[in-house]
Formats: C-alpha cells, structure tokens, sequence
C-alpha cells in the first residue's frame, strides 16, 4: 500500500457527511456515497495509512458492489477465486475438501486486506481524506453531529458515522460497553508461493491440522504469496490490535512435530508474524440517534471464524449510502432508521453465527 500522508492544516469542520475512520468500512463509505452524489469526508486518527492485516476473503456480494462502484479493477488482479477448502492433518495428509462457498453467497476470494484497502482509497477524493485526526468524543448539538478530536477540533456534520473498529469512540455515544478479549490470538505470517508444499497449487484454502494446532493458508497476489494464519489460546492478549510481534521461532515451537513441508514454509516467512487479538462485543438493538450512526466493527464486530467482518462492512456502506441518497439527507432520522432495520438483522445473525463456526474452536492448547 502505498503510505499517504495529509496536511491537517485545512481540515473542514462544517460537513454534510463526517466518517470517523478509515478502514475497509469507512473507505467503502465514502466510495459508496460519492457513488450516490454524495461527498463525505473522512477523518482519521493515524498520521500514515500503511498495510495491516492478513488475508480476508470476499464474498460475491461484495463483489458486486465493488463492481458497480467502480473500483473492482484492481480487485480482480490481486485476488483470488477459492472454490475449495482442502484439509490436511499435521503430517499432510490429504483428509478431504469442502467448497469454499460455505454460506450459499456464490464465488469467495481471498486477498489481503490490506489490497481491498487501497483500491478503496483509490475510489476517494484525496483531498476529503484527513489523517492525524484522532476522535476523542461524539455527541449531538441540535441538528447535528459533533466530533471532538483530541487537538481540541471540532466537525459538525448533517450525518456522523462511526466507522472506527472495535474500539469505537463514537459508538460510546450510543451504548457503553466493554470488548471481550475472546483469549483468541491470531498469527499472521506471508511467504511466498515458491515456499508452498511440493505439489500444491496456491489457489485454495488449506486448513493444515485441527484446532487447536491449525495452520490456514490462503492465497494472495494472484497467487505470488500465501497467507499464514493461525490461532492460540491464551488468557491475556497482546498490547496492540494490529502491531504486536511474534517470533518466528514462538510460531515454529507450536508447530513442532506438523508436516516438515510446512515448518519450511514458516521458516519462508517474508513479513513479521502479527499477533492479533480476536475481541467480541455483544449484539446492541441501536446504532443510531438522529444524527450518529455506526458502521462496521463498531456496530458489529465479528469473530474471524466465518470470514464476514470485512464483507459486513462493504454491505453495510451500500445500505447506507443507499438510504442517505434521494431524499435521505433531507430527512436524516428517518434514513437512519431504513439503515438499521435493513442491516440489523443480517448482521446480528452473522455476528452470532461467527462464534459457531466449526472452523475454529477455542480449545486450550495442550488439549
């Protein structure tokens, strides 16, 4: 990805449309409402947007969405389709396949999110992105929202989105709640393709192992890299969501005694391996107020297990930016309102659902 990097100097603080964050689902925000003639400005509390994450998997009806709004060019080259998920115990031995389509939305592709970020920051005007703007509180003043960041600014804006994770400060607005540490790490690594098991083609899910000593890997890049993501169970998660580093030798220990051909892969690893905390927050029944709405992981967050996070948020920009446009911004609430009886529903279930997943359990390591 490429670092950008904007002068705070010009912030507008008197907007239609204020989002606060710009991950996946904020970008798609603002893609989707300039895709409905509607200009939003985003607002960002890091300084420099780089790559983080690991591999994500899209589903069709993202797609789709990525398509109509233009920006799916860029998509196509960098991901790729997975219709089977192959399975493996330790030793690599072949156990069986399932198709990769496993919630009945058609085609999945796998890509790093970190791609899926930069073709949707391509699908913004630069200038209505603005870095170095970290929230600090939201609230309402007549008819609109206010954001308050913490070099004592203020946005006011016809509509505010919280569009800023997990750990929302928007979302303390509508509801106060605590994150729950899942004791869910995930481990992720990329190697090259080069580095891929003899006779293995780089174009499918491959889950190596059982929980709770599973290796999933995932092709990226058009297949030039593969994605290493595992899980371990631990009573205390590491400092940062994104940052936090593992050695190499940590991920080699766990897997003492797996198949050699995926020891040489870990040891193929061309990044740091990230330690990344899995937290959970309950369903809430609002995510709006007549001014401030959620979007994303601040209104939803979902465990990794069923692969819908990213896909939840892309999905629920469309409904948003579908209702705000027309007479939307003429009434607000009320386009708020169409927002979340359309996206609640769908996204509690899929929220619920991704702690049930059967592809992830969270068993103690040792067990």
């Amino acid at each position: 990805m490429t670092n950008n990097s904007h002068t705070v100097a010009t912030v507008p603080l008197d907007v239609d449309v204020a989002i606060v964050g710009a991950g996946i689902g904020g970008l798609a925000t603002a893609v989707a409402l300039r895709h409905a003639g509607i200009e939003a400005h985003v607002y960002e509390r890091t300084k420099v947007l780089r790559e983080i994450g690991g591999a994500v998997i899209i589903r069709e009806p993202s797609v789709r969405l990525l398509e109509a709004w233009g920006v799916a060019d860029r998509f196509h080259a960098e991901a790729v389709q997975t219709k089977v998920i192959e399975l493996r115990d330790s030793e690599g031995k072949p156990i069986g396949t399932t198709p990769a389509d496993m919630t009945g939305e058609g085609r999945a592709y796998s890509v790093h999110r970190a791609d899926v970020h930069a073709l949707l920051l391509g699908g913004v005007d630069q200038q209505h992105i603005h870095l170095g703007m970290e929230s600090v509180e939201a609230f309402e003043d007549g008819d609109r929202g206010v954001v308050r960041f913490a070099d004592g600014q203020q946005v006011r804006a016809k509509v505010v989105i919280g569009a800023d994770g997990i750990k929302s400060v928007v979302r303390k607005f509508i509801h106060h709640d605590e994150m729950i540490f899942s004791k869910l790490v995930i481990l992720r690594g990329l190697a090259p393709s080069s580095a891929m098991p003899e006779g293995l083609a780089n174009d499918r899910m491959y889950l190596w192992g059982q929980a709770p000593k599973m290796l999933t890997l995932l092709p990226l890049r058009g297949g030039a890299e593969v994605a290493m993501d595992s899980i371990m169970v631990q009573d205390t998660p590491p400092q940062d969501l994104w940052t936090s580093e593992v050695p190499t030798s940590e991920l080699l220990d766990f897997f003492k005694g797996f198949d050699p051909a995926i020891i040489k892969l870990i040891e193929a690893g061309t990044v740091p391996v990230r330690a990344n905390p899995v937290y959970e927050r309950e369903p809430i029944d609002t995510w709006s107020t007549a001014h401030i709405t959620l979007l994303g992981d601040a209104a939803h967050p979902m465990a990794p297990r069923a692969g819908q996070g990213a896909n939840q948020a892309i999905q629920d920009a469309d409904a948003l930016a579908r209702a705000l446009s027309g007479e939307g911004m003429t009434n607000v609430p009320d386009a708020l309102r169409r927002y979340h009886e359309e996206r609640a529903p769908i996204t509690k279930k899929m929220q619920l659902a991704s702690r049930l997943s059967p592809q992830i359990q969270p068993l103690p390591v040792g067990e």
